[in-house]
């Protein structure tokens, strides 16, 4: 009497497959949304980004210390992205230093940077979160990073950035608004076109228009 293999173990997945699938799905999704590896090959850089997820900064203690110097010019959304893109940098950082054959982008010069926060203060910030899993100078690195990003929110603070363009489709018009939202641009052209009852269709965002103008184009006219 024969005994036949198990089904379940015919249909086991080849695991290292399924790991290397996980890895190029990852580093799709990071190159769509500009972070660590921007679509390029990370070998096995990609691999100890996974093992570096844990090293993290506390957002709340950085933005305090953001507050604390730079209140009175920029606003929360601010610091918000303040700190996404200094937590970014540092896994980027860590990447790079597990894996030697990555070239991290190029520091500005210093001079040119306003130092907008102390450095000693930035240093006791990471150092008391990050210094058991970063070299020193990665911590450096960090560090001219952080008064690049921080100089470069200063310069352009996102409350000051141009609301985008929506355009809008009904059933016989083309919208075209300026709002910060697509419900705000909807509202603004229900209001200053009240004839439109209809449902109005998202064509497409972006671009800079004159502030507070609604631009009506008849469909038939594209």
């Amino acid at each position: 009497m024969t005994q036949s293999i198990p089904a379940q173990l015919k249909a086991t997945p080849d695991r290292a497959s399924r790991h290397q699938r996980l890895l190029d799905l990852v580093e799709a999704e990071d190159a769509a949304n500009g972070e660590v590896g921007c679509g390029r090959d990370l070998g096995k850089g990609l691999s100890g980004y996974f093992s570096t997820r844990g090293v993290v900064l506390d957002d709340e203690q950085l933005k305090s210390l953001l507050r604390e110097h730079l209140g009175h010019i920029l606003m929360e959304p601010d610091f918000d992205s303040i700190a996404t893109q200094i937590q970014r940098r540092l896994e980027s950082l860590v990447v790079q230093s597990l894996d030697s054959s990555l070239s991290s982008a190029s520091l500005l010069d210093s001079t040119n940077v306003t130092e907008h926060i102390p450095t000693a203060e930035l240093r006791e910030l990471f150092q008391s979160q990050i210094a058991d899993f970063c070299s020193e100078d990665t911590l450096e690195q960090l560090i001219q990073w952080s008064h690049q990003i921080i100089h470069k929110a200063v310069l352009q603070p996102r409350h000051t950035w141009s609301k985008p363009i929506w355009v809008l489709r009904g059933e016989t018009q083309i919208y075209i608004v300026q709002e910060t939202g697509i419900e705000a641009a909807i509202a603004k052209v229900k209001t200053q076109h009240p004839q439109e009852t209809g449902r109005l269709e998202v064509i497409t965002v972006g671009g800079i228009l004159a502030p507070d103008q609604v631009i009506s184009l008849a469909t038939n006219l594209l």
